[in-house]
């Protein structure tokens, strides 16, 4: 018999909640989106009325629903710890955009409530689930040698959001392109094993509308190793992750292509076909639900780079246009 797709409700459904429904709904066998809430519902009806979503009023509705078996949240970063723990003691098994939260303690206790409870939860970090990154990480983590540096930028085209939206309130999106963009880059040297001691912020402009347009992070790392996060708004959309080893390096180059170099012999490189990243971590997350196999992003790893997260964002707002650090708290 042919399992049925674990049945979720999207909880926000602006611009990103409606790519996370796109991604599987009539197309994944592992899950489907059966009800949603959002905070203008008119402006989803249409949506959900074309993909099969039964409009909630709100996220205690959703909660209240015995045949709603997870939610997925794509709401604002500062509602995420109580959502989480909301549908933690409703029984239900949470996906949670990221940032997770916007504080370290946030994201332990997001977990406690979830682990206390016996639910997942899923940190939406969707790069993980790239083809190419995996293959970086294997040669990150055994070709090149001893870690010694990490360099990542990921950058857009996009200068900013309006003035109304609320990813542009500085409560929402700290340091600027480092909520939307750098953390993504956070998460991607996390999932390398990268344990952050201090970070130093060295620069950070102000766009004329919207957040912060430029931010540079100096990370220094317990066991010596040394990265650099960078994250621009404007000269288009960048991926770029460099690692540098006692052997070798190795570089992501978009989301589709790794290089890897030594003291001799030829560059190798490595093309992968486009693969829907969002379904990846959806069809994850019902894994996870089922009991089949574990999400990929443990919760050490969520709590330590909101952690990062927030180390970086402290210093961006200690000294704007200048440069301030930052110890990163453990655990």
């Amino acid at each position: 018999m042919t399992a049925k797709p674990f049945p979720v409700a999207i909880v926000g459904m602006g611009r990103w909640g409606q790519t996370l429904v796109n991604s599987v709904q009539g197309r994944s066998p592992a899950i489907r989106f059966v009800a949603g809430a959002t905070r203008t519902p008119a402006k989803a009806a249409e949506f959900a009325s074309r993909q099969g979503i039964e409009l909630l009023p709100d996220l205690d509705a959703v909660l209240a629903r015995q045949d709603i078996g997870g939610v997925v949240l794509a709401t604002p970063h500062s509602q995420h710890r109580a959502q989480i723990e909301a549908a933690a003691r409703a029984g239900k098994h949470v996906f949670c955009e990221k940032p997770l939260t916007l504080t370290g303690a946030d994201a332990r206790a997001a977990y406690a409530a979830a682990a206390a409870a016996g639910v997942v939860l899923a940190l939406g970090h969707n790069r993980r689930f790239l083809p190419a990154y995996a293959k970086f990480a294997e040669l990150v983590r055994g070709e090149i040698g001893d870690l010694r540096q990490l360099i990542g930028n990921f950058s857009s085209g996009v200068t900013g959001y309006g003035a109304d939206s609320w990813r542009s309130d500085p409560r929402e999106s700290p340091a600027g392109g480092m909520t939307g963009l750098g953390i993504h880059m956070v998460d991607a040297m996390i999932g390398l094993g990268l344990r952050p001691a201090q970070v130093t912020v060295a620069n950070r402009r102000k766009a004329e509308t919207g957040p912060a347009d430029t931010v540079t992070a100096m990370i220094e790392c317990d066991g010596g190793a040394l990265a650099i996060l960078t994250t621009v708004a404007g000269p288009g959309r960048f991926w770029r992750l460099e690692a540098f080893g006692s052997k070798g390096w190795a570089a992501m180059d978009g989301e589709h292509r790794i290089a890897f170099g030594g003291p001799s012999g030829p560059e190798q490189v490595w093309h992968f076909a486009w693969s829907d990243m969002e379904r990846g971590e959806l069809e994850a997350f019902a894994a996870a639900a089922a009991g089949t196999a574990p999400y990929p992003i443990t919760a050490e790893e969520g709590v330590r780079g909101v952690r990062l997260f927030e180390a970086i964002c402290a210093a961006a707002v200690a000294a704007p246009g200048g440069r301030a650090s930052r110890d990163v708290v453990a655990g």
